[in-house]
């Protein structure tokens, strides 16, 4: 009987290339970074130090890169690309996005549109996650190491942002737990491996992904200058519980405590499932439906025209007439269940004027926590029509 070897190709000259691009990113990373700082030093005394935070920031990010560049091959063949690909090229975006982000550290929130910045950041950070691995696979260039730099700066962005937020007074100290989950969980996989015990891989999941997303756009939000602490706090336990639950389901799979695939799980989950995305949100259309009421009945859109006169808004009434119709739309659309997560995100916008405008009210926190719920748990049983859930579950362009 004959023994075949497979000879792994000689990568050399791809990686000497590779090295050659990875440099190529670390100088522009260093030209956006130094005519950010030039900006931020004309407005804001603290510029020099964000300089310095994000530059310890980009640093490891660059170390993260060369270390893996020897993973620029696709998942099913060892050959590397010479080059980093689209998609690669809109994750080293995030990299270089949420090391800025960070640099707002230790320092206050700047003055006018300056304290605009981390959350705008943030936010093209988010529009380069859900598009990098669409790219990379359209052009076919999909790869480890995109992979691999795509779990890293998920990471270092929730981390950064979470701080930032606690750092603004946005959220509370408790919410750094989650900023710190995957670091948690690997550290646990790892001592886990050491003392010699099993782990389990996590079986694949759509709401895993969704989740995230929620949580992304949550922490992008928070970082507004306009968004009042209060509401952020209810706001971040919601979706704190919701990311939490997801970390803790996915250890005890991982460590061995939970059978995804036994007949008691399923059941239970099931059950579960009947209850908290079945009849808990008829309730919750229900309670919302409520306080919607109770802040119409209260006339509650003129002070959200008085709050966007403050703001300078050319048209106030027309604004807050318009965000009247707008909550109208998104209270009809969730009671009926009538794609009722976009209903959810519309109507976020108008309970949050009422918050800023009057401060947190027994209607208006009912409203917020109601909608939330509803946004991430969806309508339940009942809804006439729920087609976001087809692509809210899919990967873009999938």
């Amino acid at each position: 009987m004959t023994t075949t070897h497979t000879i792994p190709p000689d990568n050399t000259h791809q990686l000497a290339s590779l090295r050659r691009h990875w440099a190529g990113v670390i100088a522009v990373w260093g030209i956006v970074v130094i005519l950010f700082y030039l900006y931020l030093r004309g407005s804001w005394p603290f510029a020099h130090r964000w300089l310095g935070i994000t530059a310890v920031s980009l640093i490891w990010c660059g170390r993260i890169v060369w270390q893996n560049l020897s993973q620029n091959h696709p998942a099913d063949s060892p050959h590397l690309f010479p080059t980093f690909g689209l998609g690669t090229l809109l994750t080293l975006w995030r990299g270089l996005a949420l090391s800025m982000v960070a640099g707002f550290l230790l320092s206050p929130w700047p003055n006018g549109f300056p304290g605009w910045l981390p959350a705008l950041l943030y936010a093209s950070a988010g529009i380069a996650d859900y598009l990098d691995g669409y790219v990379a696979r359209i052009t076919h260039h999909t790869t480890v190491l995109g992979a691999q730099l795509d779990m890293e700066f998920d990471s270092l962005g929730m981390l950064a942002v979470i701080l930032l937020a606690i750092w603004y007074g946005q959220l509370p100290w408790w919410y750094l737990g989650l900023g710190l989950a995957r670091y948690l969980f690997l550290a646990g996989l790892w001592w886990r491996q050491r003392r010699g015990l099993p782990v389990y891989d996590l079986p694949p999941s759509a709401h895993r992904r969704m989740f995230a997303g929620f949580q992304m756009g949550f922490l992008s939000v928070v970082l507004w200058p306009i968004v009042p602490a209060a509401g952020a706090t209810i706001a971040g336990t919601i979706f704190g519980l919701a990311s939490a639950t997801g970390f803790g389901r996915d250890w005890l799979v991982a460590s061995g405590r939970i059978d995804v695939n036994s007949a008691v799980y399923r059941r239970r989950m099931h059950i579960l499932s009947w209850l908290v995305r079945g009849w808990l949100p008829v309730l919750a259309r229900l309670l919302l439906l409520l306080a919607a009421w109770m802040i119409w009945q209260s006339e509650s859109h003129l002070h959200w025209m008085m709050l966007f006169a403050e703001w300078g808004w050319p048209m106030a009434a027309w604004w807050g007439t318009f965000w009247l119709v707008i909550g109208g739309v998104g209270i009809t659309a969730v009671s009926l269940g009538l794609a009722g997560r976009i209903g959810a995100l519309l109507l976020l916008f108008p309970v949050s004027w009422d918050i800023m405008a009057q401060g947190l009210l027994g209607a208006n926190s009912l409203a917020l926590i109601t909608d939330l719920y509803l946004l991430i748990m969806s309508t339940g049983f009942g809804s006439l029509w729920q087609v976001e859930e087809t692509f809210m579950t899919k990967r873009f362009g999938r």
